[in-house]
């Protein structure tokens, strides 16, 4: 098994893809159908999007797999791992056919619902969705998992060591913060810091929410509680959406999400990607970005 240390040492700063939702709804994605039922149902359409991630110089490619959790929870375990299965073949494949060295990594998203003694329920029933959905990853061939977009600290505590305990896999895991610098759980950066390094992660950061400029002060705080101990990953969303004409509208442009990626990189992160907008033009500008800051060293 791969070190974490490895992935970072081998790849210095690392290249996350762009928002795959975003890509499957430009594409023609049915209203009515989830981003993850797209692996079945236009695998071809998924395979497409990832190829034009690596083209644009992403280093890892994320497997589209973020609400798997939530079709378990909603009785469709058997589904939902057939799901999980696809999706983890096509970035796998995406990633063979690549000329460059890319990883592939399993994506898993929150269950969305309030758990434990507020919710109906308990974090003990929820752990067996995440060590399902590790084990299949795993056997599937993920290079490590991406825990992504939690709010809560005690789910994502419990997801983190039931990812890490059912595959053996290094495991990464973000969480996603507002402008006030705490989820909407109430969750501050430097609870969330203890809490994943005690859980075992092997880097940590925040995604979705806020777009690269908004991502700053929170990336800064992840960091000094972090200290040199973890690698940190952020993955900024382009702005916040706009409905116009019946849909959702990401009106940030390339340019004003490379100029806030700038000043992440300039505090020191290990990895990069984008969320929620975000498209392979805004990768490829990130990517020029990475290569000369390399040669300026």
């Amino acid at each position: 098994m791969k070190k974490t240390f490895d992935f970072f040492g081998e790849k210095g700063i690392l290249l996350f893809d762009a928002a795959m939702g975003t890509a499957l709804l430009a594409a023609g994605q049915p209203p009515s159908t989830g981003s993850e039922e797209m692996n079945l149902i236009s695998p071809d359409t998924v395979l497409r999007i990832h190829k034009e991630n690596i083209k644009a110089g992403s280093d890892v490619i994320t497997s589209n797999t973020f609400g798997v959790t939530q079709m378990m929870m909603c009785g469709k375990k058997e589904k939902a791992l057939e799901t999980l299965s696809e999706g983890m073949r096509l970035a796998r494949t995406a990633v063979s056919e690549a000329s460059a060295n890319v990883l592939a990594c399993l994506d898993i998203g929150p269950t969305g619902a309030l758990l434990g003694p507020i919710g109906d329920v308990g974090y003990e029933a929820v752990e067996e969705l995440y060590e399902a959905q590790a084990e299949a990853g795993a056997l599937c061939g993920a290079d490590f998992i991406l825990l992504e977009t939690f709010a809560d600290l005690e789910e994502f505590a419990r997801a983190a060591r039931a990812s890490i305990r059912a595959s053996g896999l290094p495991v990464f895991g973000t969480m996603t913060f507002g402008a006030s610098g705490r989820t909407f759980m109430g969750v501050r950066a430097a609870d969330f810091v203890r809490e994943a390094r005690d859980s075992g992660l092997g880097a940590i950061g925040a995604n979705c929410t806020l777009d690269p400029a908004g991502m700053v002060p929170v990336i800064g705080e992840i960091i000094a509680e972090s200290g040199s101990g973890l690698p940190v990953i952020v993955q900024p969303n382009a702005g916040q959406p706009v409905f116009k004409d019946g849909k959702n509208i990401y009106e940030i442009t390339t340019e004003e999400f490379a100029a806030g990626a700038e000043k992440l990189l300039d505090l020191g992160i290990s990895a990069i990607g984008g969320c929620c907008g975000t498209t392979p033009e805004m990768i490829s500008t990130i990517r020029d970005m990475i290569e000369s800051r390399r040669v300026l060293k």
